[in-house]
């Protein structure tokens, strides 16, 4: 996933045990590299010298699929899983009115949250048939796809989906993705104290071990700290 586009720099679950990623220092050799792949790599994707990934489960919007996924999860020994967030509006939102919660056509915010719970649901039964599984999911936020322009709309929506993938995977680690001034806009700035996955949309590694460092977009624990040269690459920022 790239967070940088005309000007912008810029989940029946059957659950499998996935170890977590392992942290990377800064003498790590290339095949242990942390790569992030999806749709877009369907055709480029190098199928040696990476062990470690993180794989997109829809194709670039929410209930839209990544056909590659089995092929792509298969490639790693190590994965994570990521989905990608939006909300298109209420009236989107209103073909899923009456669950996981009943909403009135007008409360935006309720919603919100059975857009971003149902999405959710989408990514999670189209990873178990096929057959990729992991423990740790990351919620991609970008405003390459479509939001409100309420910031507590786009929350709900966000909570939505965290809840969906709680109530249908134990354990669980639920992270965001995005960029910090990105996620500034579309949340207003949301701290929700859990796992940040930092966008730096530079191309140098060095920027990504900076990142480790900064102030966390969530207020949680910044996990991963991502940069790009051919690939989508990441520190994992507990060895930093």
């Amino acid at each position: 996933m790239r967070l940088w586009q005309a000007g912008w720099l810029l989940l029946g679950i059957i659950l499998v045990v996935v170890l977590p990623i392992s942290p990377i220092n800064k003498k790590t050799v290339h095949s242990n590299a942390v790569v992030d792949i999806s749709w877009p790599n369907c055709q480029s994707f190098p199928r040696t010298g990476y062990t470690q990934g993180i794989v997109g489960v829809t194709g670039g919007l929410d209930f839209r699929p990544n056909k590659c996924l089995n092929a792509e999860a298969a490639m790693f020994s190590v994965y994570q899983l990521y989905m990608n967030t939006g909300y298109p509006g209420a009236g989107y939102g209103r073909k899923f009115q009456h669950a996981p919660l009943t909403c009135g056509p007008t409360s935006y915010v309720c919603l919100g949250y059975n857009y971003g719970y149902n999405a959710a649901m989408y990514a999670l039964n189209y990873a178990s048939r096929q057959d990729a599984h992991a423990t740790t999911w990351w919620l991609d936020v970008e405003t390459d796809n479509s939001w409100t322009t309420n910031p507590n709309v786009n929350i709900a929506v966000l909570r939505g989906a965290v809840a969906a993938i709680k109530q249908h995977i134990f354990p669980v680690t639920v992270g965001y993705y995005s960029y910090p001034g990105q996620w500034e806009l579309l949340t207003n700035n949301w701290h929700n104290g859990l796992p940040a996955w930092v966008a730096t949309g530079q191309t140098a590694k060095t920027a990504a071990v900076l990142a480790c460092h900064g102030t966390s977009f969530t207020g949680g624990p910044i996990s991963l700290a991502q940069y790009t040269v051919i690939l989508d690459e990441n520190v994992a920022c507990q060895s930093q």
